[in-house]
């Protein structure tokens, strides 16, 4: 009986270290990429995705040469290489994998994408990533994430694009300075609002330029490289209609959160509302995700706080204690034509901190013992008022800007 066992258990080893072994294919593909005249093709995007699901394995550009090479691991036994290029037909090719699958593609010819005929029907996928003059963009659906994202979570998906503990987006190593929602203001200058609120479903396009000032956008001047902008595009059929989301929670000690936006897309217009209050020390303007706030101890997470935070520089808390702060604000961007913009935003932030001290401290001395009780507290306030305008009628620019501290 016990050679029994262990001859059973031996074969399930090896099955499976079998498995383990099939699961994960190692691959290398490299090759290069030209056009009917033998020109090397720079900045073609190749990506591989499963033939099963179309999932994203990886990708790459071609170098100045037009030489690229992909390699990595991937669970798939069948994949789909894709190259693309502006102005030129995606090239595809299934490949079957198997251990340590070392693939050279040769020279692949891309073809002229040829407009001209009286009737043609595409099919064609969109590339992970592409890039365009300045502009590094990223195809949002490439990236696998769970079906209630934000922009958050898709950033931190993209190669390049870090995310830390703050909220703080930078891209290789470049402070992200500003998020635009079609290429207009999302609340302010504050990018957290949008990375922390804008759904994944309704985003197109992900594109990296850098951070340029008004008139460098208004003189065609090259921005600043050390900052970065993140200009989100939303799919069209979504760019008519409204999205919305309300998170609350609730724990021990009365401690609650509760934080809501909501979105009104029609065309040019956009309207944005978002408000929140909490007494958990968080400064609730960059809303948590519903499973962070839900998946945490309200309690315990206060306890934890020492009750400091921000908003757009200005400081809340501090000093230990329990915040209650509540927050809202509206965002309103309009195009009537080429020549006339309205963007305009209004923020209300307060900040309620209260701290309470209790000492109790025993003496003791040679010949006597005595005690001392002492109980303190505090209460701080602060309001702040935000108002932000832009008024443009080509090529004249108005605009005005009140901050109010109370």
């Amino acid at each position: 009986m016990a050679f029994k066992n262990m001859l059973t258990q031996f074969f399930l080893l090896g099955f499976l270290l079998i498995f383990a072994s099939a699961e994960a294919q190692e691959y290398k593909i490299q090759g290069k990429v030209i056009d009917s005249e033998n020109v090397a093709l720079e900045s073609a995007t190749i990506y591989v995705e499963t033939v099963k699901d179309s999932s994203l394995v990886d990708y790459t550009i071609s170098d100045t040469d037009g030489n690229f090479v992909i390699e990595g691991s991937t669970d798939a036994t069948e994949v789909n290489l894709y190259i693309s290029f502006t102005g030129f037909q995606t090239y595809k090719k299934k490949y079957q994998l198997s251990k340590n699958s070392m693939i050279n593609t040769g020279s692949v010819i891309l073809k002229l994408d040829d407009n001209t005929l009286g009737e043609v029907v595409v099919q064609a996928t969109k590339a992970p990533v592409s890039i365009k003059t300045d502009t590094l963009e990223f195809n949002a659906a490439s990236f696998k994430t769970k079906a209630d994202a934000n922009l958050e979570e898709v950033l931190k998906k993209l190669p390049g694009v870090t995310v830390d503990k703050d909220g703080a987006v930078s891209v290789n190593g470049k402070k992200v300075s500003r998020v635009l929602v079609n290429g207009k203001e999302f609340f302010g200058d504050d990018p957290k609002i949008a990375t922390k609120n804008l759904p994944k479903e309704i985003i197109n396009k992900i594109q990296v330029v850098d951070t340029k000032t008004k008139s460098e956008e208004f003189t065609g001047k090259e921005g600043d490289s050390e900052n970065k902008t993140i200009n989100i595009t939303i799919d069209e059929d979504k760019n008519k209609g409204y999205f919305a989301r309300l998170t609350a929670g609730g724990g021990t000690d009365e401690r609650y959160e509760l934080s809501g936006i909501g979105n009104y897309f029609k065309d040019d217009l956009r309207v944005s509302i978002l408000a929140s209050s909490n007494n958990i020390n968080s400064s609730g303007f960059t809303f948590d995700e519903v499973f962070d706030a839900m998946g945490r101890s309200a309690y315990s997470f206060a306890r934890s706080s020492n009750g400091s935070f921000s908003i757009n520089g200005n400081s809340f808390g501090g000093g230990g204690g329990v915040t209650k702060s509540d927050n809202g604000g509206i965002s309103l961007v309009n195009e009537w034509d080429d020549e006339t913009e309205l963007s305009a935003n209004y923020f209300f932030n307060r900040g309620d901190t209260k701290t309470r001290t209790e000492i109790e401290r025993e003496n003791i001395l040679p010949d006597r013992t005595y005690f001392n009780n002492s109980i303190s507290s505090s209460e701080k306030k602060m309001t702040t008022i935000e108002r932000d305008s832009d008024l443009n009628f080509n090529p004249i620019r108005l605009r005005g800007f009140l901050f109010v501290l109370i």
